[in-house]
């Protein structure tokens, strides 16, 4: 499942993992003692049972406090007394337990002292049910529970979401789910839900609010890489803290995807331009950026431009038909960062241009826009065919050009990694005002990891660089 960035998964799930909650005892050697097997300890389960026993017996669980009933979607939050009525310290783990078939949604490991009591604070973010609910949750903790029942007001619907209508796609397609503010000079929080499990939410990342602040929607970007139904859903609550008290009314948008191999495929990008990968911007000169969008369903909606590393929204184009242009001008920008345009249909589906242009935004004396140099030989990266699969050939298409009216010769360089390595070098002679394309690359190592990391063509006047991956 591949995301968009900018989201983050809701803190209050991790380590929610089912678990038995058994621990594994230690072995014995069986090597000769006096020339006879070393006798072996033999287990106690009678000694283990008087020990739970009297864990049972000296622990004491109750929920003292739940901030229900709340509107369905918000966080329920549940606090809970653990008190030791023994004198031996009582090392234990607490589950909370929601619903009938008693789903662990939390989980907290604690040692309460011989006399004492613990207060522990659990919660989840209920879902964003379309009617009016009650259910069962418990806390379980060294034999002992606490049960409540507690109860959630239906979401209403939100005024507007997209896409709209019913969705079919194809088996790993991207779509572009926007749940549109409730309020546009408020603040609120969307959590998402897909096929009943919590994805992500709460508290959006840096992207996440810039696309709120600019298109006044939350988004959620979600591959489907399996045929069948899937239900999507986002909860809207209006606010700004996760854990704060619960909103007056909460707000849910639902989508229904089908799966299948004849459904909308996600728009293609062509005649993009600039060729290079690597592109130099001045302020004396706009650089234009152009791709060609096509759908054959003619659902071309719009193309929202970000800058990376910085966060931002350039612009977005507008579209519409089956093919169509989308441009935009730069004159400056941060070294660097890449122009990644969203190529977004009206039935949801959508295609990143990830990686393609990063920006050369050096101030350059002499240099031109192209990057070329009159004090020696200037280089640039056009391209390169990353990601490529461990062990398998990273090729590095580069430009060499001469600024100057001499011949000039210089050493090429390919550096690789974070401790640079130089993995090959050449030798280039040009002519005053030559240009000449590069192709420089190496075998990759083997790795057990996905790997990121830059390359760099250096020649003894420049140097240019870009990112790359190396999958495992």
């Amino acid at each position: 499942m591949r995301t968009a960035p900018g989201v983050v998964l809701a803190p209050a799930l991790a380590g929610t993992r089912r678990g038995d909650g058994s621990g594994s005892g230690g072995s014995v050697g069986t090597g000769e003692w006096g020339g006879r097997r070393r006798p072996q300890p033999q287990p106690q389960p009678r000694a283990r049972e008087q020990a739970q026993a009297q864990t049972q017996d000296e622990l004491r669980v109750s929920i003292t406090e739940t901030n229900a009933p709340l509107p369905a979607g918000e966080y329920l939050r549940v606090t809970t007394a653990l008190e030791n009525t023994g004198t031996d310290a009582i090392r234990t783990e607490a589950s909370l337990l929601v619903g009938d078939d008693e789903t662990r949604v939390s989980r907290r490991r604690l040692t309460i002292e011989a006399g004492r009591t613990r207060t522990i604070r659990q919660g989840f973010y209920t879902h964003p049910v379309p009617r009016n609910d009650e259910f069962t949750i418990r806390v379980a903790a060294g034999g002992q529970s606490s049960d409540r029942r507690v109860g959630v007001a239906a979401a209403s619907s939100v005024p507007a979401a997209r896409p709209t209508g019913e969705l079919a796609v194809q088996p790993g397609a991207a779509v572009l789910f926007e749940a549109e503010a409730i309020d546009p000079n408020a603040s609120q929080r969307t959590v998402w839900w897909v096929d009943g499990e919590l994805i992500g939410g709460g508290v959006g990342g840096p992207w996440a609010s810039t696309y709120y602040a600019e298109r006044g929607a939350h988004y959620r970007w979600h591959e489907f890489e399996s045929s069948g139904t899937h239900d999507v859903t986002a909860a809207v609550l209006p606010g700004t803290a996760p854990i704060a008290e619960p909103s007056r009314e909460t707000y849910a948008a639902r989508w229904r995807v089908d799966v299948t191999d004849g459904g909308a495929a996600p728009p293609t990008v062509e005649g993009v331009r600039p060729r290079e990968q690597v592109v130099p911007i001045s302020p004396a000169t706009s650089t234009e950026f152009e791709l060609l969008a096509t759908d054959p369903d003619g659902s071309l909606d719009s193309v929202v431009w970000w800058l990376t590393q910085s966060d931002v929204i350039l612009d977005v184009t507008e579209l519409e038909g089956t093919r169509d242009t989308a441009t935009i001008s730069l004159s400056s920008g941060c070294h660097t960062c890449t122009v990644l345009p969203w190529v977004i249909c009206t039935d949801g589906t959508v295609t990143a241009l990830e990686s393609r242009w990063e920006l050369d935004a050096r101030s350059g004396g002499d240099d031109g826009a192209d990057g070329s140099g009159a004090d020696g030989i200037a280089v640039s990266i056009q391209e390169t065919n990353s990601p490529v699969d461990a062990g398998e050939f990273l090729a590095v298409t580069a430009t060499a050009r001469n600024g100057g009216s001499e011949t000039r010769t210089t050493i090429v360089e390919l550096v690789v990694g974070h401790d640079p390595t130089v993995v090959e070098r050449r030798s280039v002679t040009l002519a005053g005002g030559e240009r000449r394309e590069l192709h420089l690359g190496y075998e990759t190592y083997p790795t057990a990891r996905n790997e990121q990391f830059p390359v760099r063509v250096v020649s003894d006047a420049d140097a240019a660089e870009t990112t790359v991956r190396v999958l495992a």
